[in-house]
């Protein structure tokens, strides 16, 4: 479904007909919630005076059917904002998560706050909070109708409807800051907890447990007397709000009195005038039952429209040719989020299809950056990156990436399958099947990971776990990641260091498959620290302090090496990107 570009607002005005229908029943039920006052007016006034069964036993029917009518509307009206919740995830949901995974424009953490922020705004749409709101602008009615009893009654239901306003909007001015303030410490709380989950083989190796424990309990203590000062607060305010509701209350039913001592109402019209006030400033009291409940979702509104207005990744776009692989990259910059440090530094280079080109450099010098940001994980601050001469932004970003063979430094695999991760799920849109099947063993076949996944439980079929690795080894989580990046034979291939965790078979083995896929016209950038794959490579890009020191032929850059004394680790890359002595091979993992 086509949506305009903030997804969240074209939901919500898609939701527009259920909230004027929930306001038409909203109506009818405040007019219903007349009927016991109405009753009790005619039992003292008429009933009582005149001992009037067959009269009781009509106006208890009436009631009585008042009252069925007026449960079936609360229960449509209920249902009605539950059908409004399931279409706001119905239209939203799905460009939100699109947003959330494919947008490189915002910060993980405001990719994982969004959705939960969304689900905060639909729940509040089936909570009391909601319905409170729907029912508040029907207190003036019940002012009037007070008025219409006695002038004085009116004036105190007006009087007592601002008090309880007033309460409530201090309340909300009170704690509206330090909400929002705990709101984003306890998203913060969340996120730290899960990252000591996903690292806790490392605290307990190096004995940081308990230190990880105690800075949790310390996040969580300041959480705690964060969240019980605003309870007192709103505490304190939710009392008094109950206090002066009873009061008034009260207070109606002692005015009526007076008013009926005076004879100037019936002595019906004492307990009517009671029940009609408390009705009045019961949307206030709820309100503020609810104000914890509308200041969150006020709160994940502001947020989530502040995240739909980034790009819309799932905008239809013009479908391009099938890439060739020339890549163009014109004076590309890129810093630290939300910092001035620089990362990339004004990068200008163009590779020709079929070409192989190595990027090496010290660590820390910006190649696994330069990876993300050709195959788009990262937006750069200035510049642009071009495949085949249109921009990144160009293309659609599913089409291109069948195109594209990606591998990270720490591949990075799903709970699924080995089957469903190397065929990048791709049996979700398209259906499985034997041509499915065939292309995901040429794949493994190709990255030598064959042999090694029919070794595991299941073979392709191996579930893998939640938890980082899925379960594999560093060894074969990255020949499973390296066959992902080979499956459907893409134009273009960015592999970070994907000799890694290879032992000197497997780097043999990756070294006939950068041949195959040169042989192929692929054009591959490959980032290493060890020398033994530039005999398959074409050019070699030196990268220092994100800058390019050197770029040329493959043959250029060796013959230009240092004397082999100068110092420098066997196997690895001086930092001009020179060849050390080549390790000789002992087997096992490197």
């Amino acid at each position: 479904m086509q949506v305009e570009q903030n997804p969240l607002r074209y939901a919500l005005k898609a939701c527009r007909r259920h909230f004027w229908a929930v306001g038409l029943f909203s109506g009818l039920i405040n007019l219903l919630y007349l009927a016991p006052s109405i009753f009790m007016l005619q039992v003292y006034d008429r009933v009582v005076p005149t001992r009037g069964v067959p009269t009781l036993l009509v106006l208890s029917l009436i009631l009585a059917v008042s009252l069925i009518v007026f449960a079936l509307l609360d229960t449509v009206r209920i249902r009605l904002l539950m059908r409004a919740s399931l279409r706001l995830e119905k239209i939203a949901a799905s460009n939100i998560l699109h947003r959330i995974i494919g947008t490189g424009g915002a910060s993980p953490a405001q990719r994982a706050q969004a959705m939960r922020d969304f689900d905060t705004l639909r729940g509040t749409l089936t909570g009391p909070a909601i319905i409170a709101l729907f029912d508040a602008p029907w207190a003036p009615i019940y002012i009037i109708i007070s008025w219409l009893l006695h002038p004085m009654i009116g004036m105190l239901a007006l009087v007592s409807s601002l008090l309880l306003i007033a309460l409530a909007v201090a309340s909300d001015w009170s704690v509206k800051k330090s909400v929002a303030e705990v709101s984003q410490r306890t998203s913060q709380a969340y996120r730290s907890q899960d990252y000591s989950i996903q690292a806790s083989e490392v605290a307990r190796a190096l004995g940081m447990r308990e230190a990880v424990v105690r800075r949790h309990l310390s996040e969580r203590a300041d959480l705690a007397k964060r969240q019980s000062d605003i309870a007192g607060n709103s505490g304190g305010f939710l009392a008094a709000t109950k206090f002066l509701r009873l009061f008034l209350q009260s207070m109606a039913l002692a005015l009526g009195a007076y008013l009926a001592i005076n004879q100037e109402i019936s002595a019906g019209a004492i307990f009517a005038a009671s029940l009609i006030l408390g009705r009045a400033l019961q949307p206030v009291e709820q309100i503020l039952n609810a104000m914890k409940n509308v200041m969150a979702a006020q709160n994940a509104y502001k947020g989530l429209d502040h995240f739909c207005r980034l790009p819309d990744v799932t905008a239809t776009r013009t479908t391009l040719p099938t890439p060739r692989g020339r890549i163009e990259v014109d004076d590309v910059t890129v810093r630290v989020p939300g910092s001035d440090r620089v990362l990339l530094n004004k990068l200008s280079f163009t590779i020709e299809p079929g070409t192989i080109v190595a990027l090496v450099g010290p660590s820390g010098a910006g190649k696994s950056t330069l990876l993300r940001t050709l195959s788009g994980g990262v937006v750069p601050d200035e510049g642009e990156v071009r495949i085949d001469g249109a921009r990144l932004s160009d293309w659609n970003p599913d089409e291109l990436g069948r195109h594209v063979g990606y591998m990270p430094q720490t591949p990075t695999l799903f709970p699924a399958s080995v089957h469903a991760n190397i065929s990048r799920f791709r049996a979700l849109t398209e259906g499985g099947g034997e041509a499915l099947d065939k292309e995901v063993l040429a794949a493994a076949m190709l990255a030598g990971a064959h042999e090694v996944i029919l070794r595991f439980e299941h073979g392709y079929d191996t579930r893998l776990a939640v938890r980082e690795g899925g379960g594999l080894s560093s060894g074969q989580r990255q020949l499973v990641a390296l066959a992902r990046a080979l499956f459907g034979s893409p134009a273009i291939f960015y592999l970070d260091e994907p000799n890694a965790h290879l032992d000197i078979n497997g780097e043999t083995r990756l070294i006939a498959t950068l041949q195959e896929l040169k042989a192929r016209g692929a054009t591959v950038i490959v980032s290493t620290h060890r020398t033994g794959l530039l005999q398959a490579v074409d050019k070699v890009l030196l990268l220092r302090d994100g800058v390019i020191q050197v770029y040329d032929d493959r043959a250029k850059v060796l013959r230009s090496a240092p004397p082999p004394e100068e110092a420098r680790e066997p196997g690895q890359l001086d930092q001009r990107g020179h060849a050390g002595e080549q390790p000789r091979a002992q087997g096992g993992q490197s």
